[in-house]
């Protein structure tokens, strides 16, 4: 058997396609864009699903959100699911998360030998969330409700030292964790480790802190599509108000422009974090021989059609994250891909690398074709994408978006409306192109279905 590299994959919460690289230079991000300089990094990947719960279980089975039974964010993983980490294990690696997971209320082993949980996001979280941090909170002496000011979108001014963050706190256990595996000279044992930030998911709360400091309020602008532009969507998000206060319409553009730059803070608080991590690695010589894979479980409106934080919606804001991998090859040379990914095919890519063959059930697409050039790239002939009742499909540059049971649905050429402003579901030009997107809806709905991989042509010959 060949040598099996260790395995850290770092995942953040509500994390925009557009806020790391040099090509999105929104953020600042120096460790990540070092990062990247050594990693195959993918311009067009995509989550499975923009809620927490079923994108983050599509990630950890290899399975499609209404494939591993969890098509909501109120739904579970059961218990006959199985995780890519458990997997791991099984096969003789070492597994350790530190951070969020969010398997909600599900009783699945998820397959760690350790395990440092820290689902809330921020000190005011319910406590049976938080785990150690609201231990360490109580060490402090410190009081959930007097951590930070709301006085802004769904967030606030940070008033107490910024070590005890949430996403500082894990950053530091993080390393904590690593730097005791990579002096345990006892134990040559493979491993794999989840570092995952709750940031940038709101609360925006890193308003008055340093990392906020970094920005300016003039480059915090609106984003070029509005509320007006939700038009060419379906009628549900234009009255969300019952819901939540997500309409930037309803604050004043400074109150906007400073949400706006806390939510980039908490990127560039976890780029400082990451940097340390990837420090560590160094110090220890175990850079090169170790696989880094970046990604988020959905994005954030962020300004985008007047709005933040995140709906049952499949646009671009939300269904598009970042994606990176830097692979275990000494000197390796960064390289962008414009290929359109989707991070399940996380599963299958870490089992590779650990030589094992995934379950023929699981996604069988890995990256490592893309630095590995003895093999070749498969590609995904499309996108599938859930949201609850709404399905969606990405070809050839083509979204065409499914509402389950109602008259209306979208369509957009993203080659030439990237910003989805122009809803083309009527228009008779691109028919061909929407009659083959359903037909790659309905063979992707029925792949999805738990309980459907019965043979189709029962009794009849196989053409």
């Amino acid at each position: 058997m060949k040598k099996r590299p260790n395995i850290i994959f770092i995942m953040t919460d509500q994390q925009r396609f557009d806020t790391l690289g040099k090509a999105f230079p929104k953020t600042i991000t120096p460790n990540l864009d070092r990062l990247i300089e050594d990693s195959v990094s993918f311009k067009n990947a995509y989550c499975s699903n923009p809620s927490c719960v079923p994108s983050r279980a599509a990630i950890m089975t290899g399975k499609y959100p209404s494939e591993c039974e969890v098509p909501a964010y109120i739904s579970c993983l059961p218990d006959t699911e199985k995780t890519f980490m458990k997997t791991l294990k099984e096969h003789g690696y070492y597994t350790a998360v530190v951070g969020k997971q969010h398997f909600a209320e599900s009783t699945i082993d998820k397959g760690y030998d350790f395990e440092m949980i820290i689902d809330g996001h921020s000190p005011c979280s319910p406590k049976n969330t938080l785990g150690v941090y609201a231990d360490y909170l109580k060490d402090q002496q410190l009081d959930p409700k007097e951590m930070y000011q709301k006085n802004l979108i769904s967030g606030g001014t940070w008033k107490t030292d910024i070590k005890h963050h949430v996403d500082y706190f894990i950053g530091e256990k993080g390393k904590e964790w690593l730097a005791n595996r990579l002096t345990d000279t006892d134990d040559r044992q493979p491993w794999f480790f989840c570092l995952s930030f709750p940031g940038p998911h709101h609360p925006y709360d890193l308003e008055g802190t340093k990392y906020a400091g970094m920005y300016s309020l003039e480059d915090m602008g609106p984003s070029e599509s509005s509320y007006e532009d939700l038009a060419q969507k379906g009628p549900q998000f234009r009255n969300m108000g019952m819901y939540s206060k997500i309409y930037i319409k309803d604050y004043d553009e400074d109150t906007f422009r400073r949400t706006k730059r806390s939510y980039y803070a908490n990127i560039t608080l976890i780029d400082e974090k990451i940097g340390e991590v990837v420090d560590l690695l160094k110090e220890h010589d175990a850079y090169d021989d170790t696989v880094i894979i970046y990604t988020s479980d959905h994005g954030d409106f962020m300004g985008d059609y007047g709005l933040v934080e995140k709906l049952q919606c499949l646009e671009d804001s939300l269904m598009r994250v970042p994606l990176f991998v830097k692979p275990p090859v000494k000197g390796f040379k960064g390289t962008v891909i414009d290929d359109e990914v989707v991070n399940i095919d996380i599963a299958g890519t870490c089992l590779e690398l650990a030589d094992i063959t995934p379950d023929k059930k699981l996604s069988n697409y890995s990256y490592v074709p893309y630095w590995d050039s003895t093999q070749k790239i498969r590609k995904r002939p499309y996108i599938y994408m859930e949201a609850g009742a709404i399905r969606g499909i990405l070809r050839n540059g083509i979204k065409t978006v499914h509402y389950v049971d109602r008259d209306y649905g979208e369509m957009y050429d993203l080659n030439q409306d990237p910003l989805e402003r122009t809803n083309i579901w009527d228009d008779k030009a691109y028919l061909e192109q929407k009659l083959e997107n359903y037909r790659c809806l309905t063979d992707s709905i029925y792949r999805a279905t738990p309980g459907c991989d019965m043979p189709w042509n029962i009794g009849t010959p196989e053409i």
